[in-house]
Order: C-alpha cells, then structure tokens, then sequence
C-alpha cells in the first residue's frame, strides 16, 4: 500500500484519503483519468497521458486547468514519499462535489486524485510473457473516447476473461473488434498492421500513439481499420498495448491458438523498440 496520495491541493496519508459522499464523480462517473507507467524512475509518454486528459476534461466541460510543470513536480514528490521506483501514477478528476442533481452547476471546483502503485512490467527478455484471452460483447457507452470512469462494461468483461483464467477480454461489436477492456487490439497479416482507427468506438491509447512513432521505423505497413472476429483469430500475430501493459503477445483467444501459442517475431521486435525508448526518453 502506498503512504500517500495527493487530494485537492495537499499530501494526505493514504489511510485517511477520502472524498465527499456527493461528489459526482462517486455518484455519476462524471469524471476522467489517466494511468501513467513509470519506469526506473521516468514517466512513461507523460505528454500524451496530458493532452489525452485535456480532451477528455474538454469534451465533459469539466473545467479544471493544470500546468504540466507542476503535475510533475506533484508526480515525483509522490514517488519519492512512496519510494516508487517502477509503477503507475493514477490521476483522477471528478466535476467535484454538488447536491445529487443530474444537472451540474457551472461554478463547481474540481476534485483532484492522484497517487502511486508499485507494479513489474512485461518488458522484453528472457521473462517477457504471452497471454490468453477471451472475446466478449462490447457493452460500452458510445463515447470511449473519453477516458472516463464510467468502466462497469469493462468490468464485466474483464471478470468473466478473469474466470476463464484469460488476462484480457477482446470486445466485439457486430462481428468486429473495437479493443479491450483497458488495452488496444493489434493484428499482423502478411507484414501487415492492423488496428481499429482511433474514433469515437475506441480510446486513443497512449501506448497505441507511441507505436505509431514507432512502426515508421520499420518495413510494416500500418492500416488503421476495423476487423472482423475471423480475421484475428486467423492473423499471423495478436498483440495488445496499454500504459500498463506495454506490448504484450496474445497467443491464443477462446479455444484459437496464435501464431502456435508461440510470441511472434514482429510482436517481440515492437515490444523491445518500444521498451528501448521507455528506456531512452
């Protein structure tokens, strides 16, 4: 358990880091997020993390202004008293605090979440994992673009993959995959990269948008698409990415082994020049 979190304006022993029972973002979801990986200290794609935040705040009409700067100094002074080394930062804003009305005052104040986790990532090497999944309906709201807390579809599906002893569950929508319950789902066909474009039946990953700095590097061919069900189950290779995965295998969905069950050698090469420059800034 981490010693501090950051509420409103001050450190507060974690214990004791409490919210009003009327704040919209408890009774609502009328609130957004961001889960920024850290990693040997450094912040992990931290200006994608903020633009996100600024257009989900944007598109909800929460009016909460922050400086860059000084998230960050917020950020590392809660590593350090944290003593968190490898890990995430959660960052959350709510509308604040109103009496329960579903419409929303204009004058009301923000409130501010943030605090830290210890977590081991899947990084390239001799450990670096595949993983199972299961597909599941997508039951979601038509705004996922907005990373919102609004996450119960999520976690449906994400119990039943956890049931089914899957790590993630890959969401369809009349018969194509739009993404996971916290991941972007990417498919490799014939040299081929395929992923769903980013409009508003995803959220534009952070992970996702530092991949496509990186496919440019290679000889693939990127194409920002949405497929079927068939077609991944019979791609050449299955990855997902996420701040908390990285680039992580998916080497087999339901009953259908990828690739042979085996880590594909296009998926372990962007899985090391993605954690190359995690590690390089």
């Amino acid at each position: 358990m981490p010693n501090f979190a950051y509420i409103n304006n001050k450190f507060v022993d974690f214990k004791n880091a409490k919210i009003h029972v009327e704040d919209r973002g408890l009774q609502f979801a009328d609130s957004v997020y961001e889960v920024i990986a850290v990693l040997n200290g450094n912040l992990i794609d931290l200006e994608f993390h903020l633009k996100r935040l600024q257009y989900s705040l944007k598109e909800l009409d929460i009016k909460f202004k922050f400086k860059q700067s000084s998230l960050k100094k917020i950020f590392f002074n809660l590593l350090n008293k944290n003593k968190t080394t490898n890990g995430i930062i959660y960052l959350q804003i709510t509308r604040g605090v109103q009496y329960r009305e579903h419409k929303y005052e204009n004058k009301l104040i923000p409130t501010l979440i943030i605090y830290s986790r210890n977590k081991n990532f899947n990084l390239p090497g001799k450990d670096f994992k595949g993983v199972n999944t299961i597909t599941h309906e997508d039951l979601r709201w038509k705004r996922r673009d907005i990373k919102t807390v609004n996450l119960l579809p999520n976690i449906i599906a994400a119990n039943k993959a956890k049931k089914a002893r899957a790590y993630e569950a890959i969401l369809l929508q009349n018969g194509k995959v739009t993404e996971g319950t916290s991941s972007n789902i990417w498919i490799i066909k014939n040299n081929n990269l395929i992923t769903h474009p980013a409009n508003t039946d995803i959220l534009r990953g952070v992970t996702r948008t530092s991949i496509l700095k990186i496919i440019k590097k290679t000889s693939l061919k990127l194409v920002e698409k949405s497929f079927t069900h068939k077609q991944l189950l019979n791609a050449d290779e299955v990855f997902l990415t996420s701040s908390g995965s990285f680039i992580t295998p998916i080497l087999k969905i339901d009953k259908k082994k990828i690739n042979n069950g085996k880590i594909g050698n296009i998926t372990l090469k962007l899985a090391q020049m993605y954690s190359k420059s995690c590690m390089h800034g």
